[in-house]
């Protein structure tokens, strides 16, 4: 058929349609009068909302179209209803269970929020590594040959030589954790997701430990229980000259003990490391422009990490932190939890920590 034959047919049959709509709407005066205004009866205005107005005549028609050969009023009513005119309506929603929300399939984003922890900085500063079993001793000499220029005739002392040791001893520890074998048989977790995060836990405790274990019980000390006492010191003050001071002394502790700088570094908490940024004198950023640009204070490296208290700042040569590792971090699996559907994840290491001179670390305290 032709666009011009087709156009020939809609036009025959368009007179035929509306007669059509005509004959279905005799009967329907009433209805329709009163949907135009005319109230002959009260009953007359009783239609649904949306037939009392004129700019909804369309969905009318389709009512009356819908409700099949020589409807009734009510079944008019009805189908108009079903255009969006019912008085109420109850919508199927989707966010109550019992209504579709049943249907609805809930759904997994493809990765899983961490658990937040502080990075690692003990061995990014520079710590010694250093492998064990058991019990491993450092010869220390605390004393040693004297040289002295003597008169004629004089009489020289002798030297006398002293020796110590460092003894790195393995301290123990574990963790256990029982978790879900649903999480395990998720392929966007599975084993790997799990065991990175307990690795993770363990990593953060050693850091802990090594920078603020009190040696109590079972714990090691850390770096701050074994540095000598005279050089852990009460901050000058707060101001930009005092800060100066602080950062130049703890430097010049460590050197003044003889100290090699291999592998200097600071350490403070974010919170101090917030203050020497924002610190000026007469308009003029102090440390700013050098620890955003070069990441270092006073021209030494430093870290940042809430592994140390906010009152304290620490400044040492790392490479004198021994780091004993007895037993690396060894993860298993026990299927002690059947009944629960659960796994129990077991963590073990054993490892301690000394350092080689007690004045190779300074701090500032009381920030």
């Amino acid at each position: 058929m032709t666009p011009e034959q087709m156009q020939e047919v809609a036009k025959s049959l368009g007179p035929l349609v509306a007669a059509q709509l005509m004959e279905q709407a005799k009967g329907q005066r009433d209805g329709l009068a009163s949907l135009l205004g005319a109230k002959s009866k009260p009953e007359d205005s009783q239609a649904p909302s949306i037939l009392k107005n004129l700019n909804h005549f369309g969905a009318y028609l389709k009512a009356v179209v819908n409700a099949g050969r020589n409807p009734t009023r009510e079944a008019v009513l009805e189908q108009a209803k079903r255009f969006g005119g019912s008085d109420v309506q109850k919508a199927v929603q989707e966010s109550v269970f019992s209504s579709a929300g049943v249907l609805v399939p809930v759904q997994e984003a493809e990765e899983m929020i961490e658990f937040l922890r502080p990075d690692s900085v003990v061995l990014a500063l520079g710590a010694r590594t250093v492998p064990f079993k058991g019990e491993l001793h450092y010869g220390k000499k605390t004393g040693s040959v004297t040289f002295k220029w003597i008169g004629e005739g004089e009489k020289v002392e002798k030297s006398q030589p002293s020796h110590g040791k460092v003894v790195l001893k393995a301290h123990k520890a574990m963790l256990l954790a029982d978790i879900s074998n649903d999480l395990l048989r998720n392929p966007r977790v599975g084993d790997a997701g799990v065991a990175e995060d307990v690795r993770e836990a363990a990593a953060d405790g050693m850091d802990d430990s090594a920078i603020n274990g009190d040696g109590q019980g079972p714990n090691p000390k850390g770096v701050l229980a074994q540095l000598d006492s005279s050089h852990s010191k009460a901050r000058s003050g707060t101001s930009a000259n005092h800060y100066i001071a602080d950062v130049d002394g703890m430097v010049e502790d460590v050197l003044k003990a003889n100290i090699k700088l291999r592998r200097p570094g600071f350490l403070l908490h974010p919170t101090r490391e917030t203050e020497l940024l924002g610190l000026k004198d007469g308009g003029t950023w102090i440390f700013r422009d050098e620890m955003l640009s070069r990441g270092t204070l006073r021209g030494f490296p430093y870290k940042a990490s809430t592994r140390i208290a906010p009152s304290r700042i620490l400044f040492g040569t790392w490479d004198q932190l021994l780091y004993g590792v007895d037993t690396e971090f060894v993860l298993s699996e026990h299927d002690t939890r059947a009944e629960y559907d659960e796994t129990t994840l077991r963590g073990i290491c054993r490892g301690d920590f000394k350092l080689r001179h007690d004045k190779a670390f300074s701090e500032r305290k009381g920030y």
